[in-house]
């Protein structure tokens, strides 16, 4: 375990990252910015809660496959102690369904490790200025979301705004935040940042889902009942 005291107007960064390669690699690229300041980084997932709860970074990069717990059960015990703390997830692993977990636990932006280390730091100066970045995995996954049968728009009600349902129609029909954008009059950013609130909504939405089937309450159609069986 490292640690490191911030220097001023800087965005403190905690990585919790199994291999040391990449962990000096990231370090090396964002202190080389001068926008950030790793003050803390660890191979395992129970020390990594440990040390963000102890440092209150401004921003955890953060894998998935760890020693000890999953950075999904990092950000499960992280989310309502540290409700400010942006999340980056750094993964190899780019499953529908690792998705949808992260969405639920509202990170902030999703990188793939097999990108350019580029997309790496247009993701961190994007999530620094309180915007978000999602690679196109995260894209498909927001689509498939708006789509399904638990979360389409028409059924969301009152949880989302008109600004927000006018987006989701147009991301459930594949466009891009660009695209979303230019279509509404609006900037980019402003999507962006649309697009990250549907994505927090959507992930409460699918988590009352899936506590309504395991507890027996949802609906059952001929389909989902031949599905059980």
């Amino acid at each position: 375990m490292n640690m490191k005291s911030p220097t001023p107007k800087t965005r403190s960064v905690v990585i919790i990252e199994d291999q040391t390669a990449i962990r000096e690699l990231v370090t090396e690229m964002l202190e080389g910015k001068g926008k950030f300041k790793v003050i803390g980084s660890t191979a395992d997932g129970a020390e990594g809660v440990e040390l963000a709860l102890r440092l209150k970074p401004d921003i955890l990069i953060l894998d998935i496959l760890l020693p000890g717990i999953t950075g999904i059960e990092v950000l499960h015990r992280l989310r309502n102690t540290l409700p400010e703390l942006r999340v980056l997830v750094f993964s190899g692993k780019s499953e529908k369904q690792l998705a949808r977990g992260l969405l639920k636990e509202g990170v902030r932006g999703f990188v793939n490790k097999s990108a350019p280390l580029s997309e790496l730091r247009k993701a961190m100066d994007a999530i620094a200025e309180g915007e978000s970045w999602f690679s196109e995995v995260y894209n498909r996954a927001l689509v498939e979301a708006l789509n399904s049968p638990e979360t389409r728009v028409d059924q969301m009600g009152s949880s989302l705004t008109d600004r927000e349902r006018e987006i989701a129609v147009l991301l459930a029909k594949s466009h891009t935040s660009k695209e979303v954008a230019a279509k509404l009059n609006i900037s980019t950013k402003t999507a962006e940042n649309h697009r990250t609130n549907l994505m927090r909504k959507l992930g409460s939405t699918m988590s009352r889902g899936s506590s309504a089937m395991s507890s027996g309450k949802a609906s059952t159609t001929p389909a989902a009942k031949s599905e059980a069986c």
